[in-house]
C-alpha cells in the first residue's frame, strides 16, 4: 500500500491502517472534490483490496478486517457510529432550488429538487419500487444522497452494474458531493458525512453480513457480487439495511440478481432505481412505478445540455470510412479553443479497436491511446492516466466507455461502429451533452451510409439530421410508451400469486375473446371456470377501467418420468 501519508495502529494481523489522503489538497480542486483521490485510486497508490469491506471516510481510507477497530473519522476526534452520524442528520436538510439561490451560493438543480420531493411523497403511501428517470448528467447521484441525508436512512446499500461505478459512486457518498461544498446552502453546518463502505467480495457467513454492513450508514456494491450471494446472506441483507439504491438500473437483469431484488421487496424495504431510460438494455420493461421523469428536453432548455453538432461520412468501403472519420475527428481536436475536448472512437470489438488505433496513431497527433475490458490492468491504467492528465486527447474503446468513466472533457463522439440500442445511445448522448463553462459543444461524427440499424436510430444518422431534435423525441416516445404501460397494469386488480403481470408472455394456447353484452359481468367467469378441479389453479385479474380480465388457469401433474410424488410440474 502506498498511501500519500499512513498511520498505523496496533490492530489483529491482516487488519487496517489508516490512509490520510488529504483529498483535495492538490491544489487544484476543493477539498469536497474526490477527483485527487479516484485518481490515485485509479493509478494503484491506494490498494483498497481485503478481505469483505473497505470503510472510506471524506478525506480518509481506513481497510477493515473483521476484528480490527475505527480509528478516525475526519468530522469527530474520537470513534464514530452510524447512528452518530445519522443524528446530526435531523433537521439539517434544506429543500432550496436553484431558482432561490443569492450569487455564489450551491443548490438542488430543478431535476434534482423535483426528484427529490416524488421521492418523500411515494415514500409516504408507499414501500415498493419506484423508478426515477433523470437524462444522464443532470444529477442522479447528488439526488441520491440528498434522499439518505434528507430521510435519515439509517442503512442504505447502493447497488451498481460495475466496478468502476462502485468507486467512483462510494467516492461521492462520503465526500457527499454538492452537498459538503463550501458554497452549498443545502445542509446544516452540523451535518457529518455517512460511514461508507465498499463491499468488494461475497460475505460467506451471515455473522460477517452482521458485522460488516451495521459499521456503516452506506454500503456500495455490484449487482453481480449481490446476486451471487447465497440466500441466507442476502436475507440478512435486507433485514439490516433499511433502503435499497440501485443506480443505472436499465442494464440487463440477471436471474441471480432479479431473486436478490425479491429479497429486499419481501422485507418491504423501500427500493429506489435511476435511470436515463426506463426500459432495459434487452427490451424488457424495468419493474417498479416510474414516480418522476424529468424529460431530455427539459434539460435542453434549462442549460444542462450543450447542444449537438452531427458531423458525417459517406462511405461504403468500411477502411476508407474509418480514415475519414479519423481525419474529422483530428480536425476537431485542432479546432477546439479550450484544448481540452477529448474525442472517444467508439467500435464494436477488441479486433477493431486495434485495427482502428492503428489508423489514429499514422496521423502522428493527440497521443491515441485503447480501453477495453480484454487489457491488462496495467495497461488500462497506464491509459487512463494519460487521458486524466492530458496527455492523450484520443481514446479507442469497445461499445462506449462504461459507467464510472467521469470525463466532462468527453466531447467527440466518432462513431467507427454504430451503436444500435436506443438506451445506450441516449446514455452515450448524455455524457457527451453535459454543460460545463469552460468546455464547448459536443460533436458526434458517424458514416451515415452504414444504417443497419433498427428503425428508431435510422433518423439519426441521415443526411443532416438534427440530434438536437430528434433524440428528445426519441426518448419522449420511449419513456411515454413506458408510462402508458404502466397505467394500463396498474389498473389490474386481484392478485396472480407471484406472478408479475408485466412478465406473463402468453403462449399458443392463449385464448382471446371480445364481449357484445349489453352488461359485462366479469364475476361471471366462474360459470366457464367453476373449478378448480384437482390439480387446477384458477387465477383471475381484472382491470375495469380497460374492461379487460385476465384468467391463468394452471394445472398441476406429476413429472411421467419420475415415481417421486412431491415432485411436479405446472402448466
Amino acid at each position: 500500500m502506498y498511501p500519500l501519508r499512513a498511520k498505523y495502529a496496533p490492530l489483529p494481523t491482516g487488519a487496517a491502517i489508516l490512509a490520510a489522503l488529504q483529498g483535495g489538497q492538490d491544489g487544484k480542486h476543493p477539498v469536497n472534490d474526490p477527483r485527487p483521490i479516484q485518481r490515485r485510486y485509479r493509478r494503484g497508490q491506494v490498494n483498497l483490496r481485503n478481505r469483505h469491506l473497505t470503510v472510506e471516510y471524506a478525506q480518509f481510507l481506513t481497510v477493515v478486517h473483521s476484528g480490527s477497530k475505527w480509528i478516525y473519522h475526519p468530522d469527530v476526534d474520537s470513534v464514530l457510529s452510524p447512528a452518530q452520524a445519522r443524528d446530526t442528520w435531523f433537521a439539517s436538510f434544506n429543500f432550496i432550488g436553484e431558482g432561490q439561490l443569492l450569487e455564489g451560493q450551491i443548490g438542488l438543480r430543478r431535476p434534482q429538487l423535483g426528484a427529490l420531493h416524488a421521492i418523500h411523497a411515494h415514500w409516504t403511501t408507499k414501500d415498493d419500487v419506484a423508478t426515477i428517470v433523470m437524462p444522464t448528467g443532470t444529477g442522479k447521484t447528488e439526488t441520491m444522497l440528498a434522499a439518505l441525508i434528507s430521510a435519515r436512512c439509517t442503512r442504505v446499500m447502493v447497488v451498481v452494474p460495475t466496478d468502476a461505478l462502485r468507486t467512483q459512486l462510494a467516492l461521492k457518498f462520503y465526500s457527499l458531493g454538492i452537498l459538503k461544498d463550501p458554497r452549498s446552502v443545502l445542509l446544516g453546518a452540523g451535518v457529518l458525512r455517512p460511514i461508507v463502505g465498499i463491499l468488494e467480495r461475497r460475505p460467506t457467513a451471515v455473522g460477517e453480513v452482521e458485522d460488516l454492513f451495521k459499521r456503516c450508514n452506506v454500503v456500495v456494491t455490484t449487482s453481480a457480487l449481490a446476486g451471487g450471494c447465497s440466500d441466507e446472506v442476502q436475507a440478512r441483507m435486507a433485514e439490516v439495511c433499511t433502503h435499497l439504491f440501485i443506480d443505472e438500473a436499465h442494464h440487463a437483469e440477471a436471474p441471480t440478481w432479479k431473486e436478490f431484488k425479491k429479497v429486499f421487496k419481501a422485507h418491504k424495504r423501500p427500493i429506489l432505481q435511476f435511470t436515463a431510460t426506463p426500459f432495459r438494455e434487452d427490451g424488457v420493461p424495468l419493474d417498479g412505478e416510474i414516480i418522476y421523469v424529468y424529460p431530455m428536453r427539459q434539460a435542453q432548455r434549462d442549460g444542462y445540455f450543450r447542444q449537438i453538432r452531427f458531423s458525417s461520412v459517406y462511405s461504403f468501403n468500411n477502411a476508407r470510412a474509418d480514415r475519414d472519420i479519423a481525419a474529422k475527428v483530428v480536425e476537431e481536436l485542432r479546432a477546439d479553443a479550450t484544448g481540452l475536448h477529448v474525442a472517444m472512437a467508439r467500435v464494436s470489438s477488441q479486433i477493431r479497436a486495434a485495427q482502428v488505433l492503428k489508423i489514429y496513431e499514422e496521423r502522428g497527433e493527440f497521443n491515441p491511446v485503447m480501453l477495453h475490458s480484454g487489457m491488462k490492468k496495467a495497461d488500462a491504467q497506464a491509459a487512463r492516466s494519460q487521458l486524466d492528465q492530458g496527455k492523450s486527447r484520443i481514446v479507442v474503446c469497445v461499445d462506449m466507455l462504461g459507467e464510472g468513466f467521469d470525463m466532462p472533457e468527453l466531447k467527440i463522439a466518432a462513431f467507427h461502429d454504430l451503436r444500435k440500442s436506443l438506451a445506450v445511445t441516449l446514455q452515450l448522448a448524455g455524457r457527451f451533452t453535459r454543460a460545463r463553462s469552460d468546455l464547448g459543444d459536443p460533436v458526434f461524427i458517424a458514416n451515415i451510409a452504414d444504417l443497419n440499424l433498427r428503425d428508431e436510430l435510422r433518423a439519426l444518422y441521415t443526411q443532416d439530421p438534427d440530434w438536437n431534435l430528434l433524440l428528445p423525441d426519441l426518448s419522449e416516445g420511449a419513456i411515454g410508451q413506458e408510462l402508458e404501460a404502466q397505467k394500463f397494469m396498474g389498473g389490474f386488480v386481484g392478485h396472480l400469486d407471484r406472478i408479475p403481470m408485466n412478465e406473463i408472455r402468453p403462449a399458443a394456447s392463449m385464448v382471446v375473446y371480445r364481449t357484445h353484452c349489453s352488461q359485462w359481468k366479469p364475476s361471471e367467469h366462474k360459470v366457464a371456470f367453476p373449478g378448480p378441479k384437482e390439480g387446477e389453479e384458477i387465477y383471475p385479474i381484472l382491470n375495469a377501467k380497460e374492461r379487460m380480465l385476465i384468467i391463468i388457469a394452471a394445472k398441476r401433474q406429476g413429472v411421467p418420468s419420475l415415481s417421486v410424488v412431491n415432485i411436479a410440474s405446472k402448466t
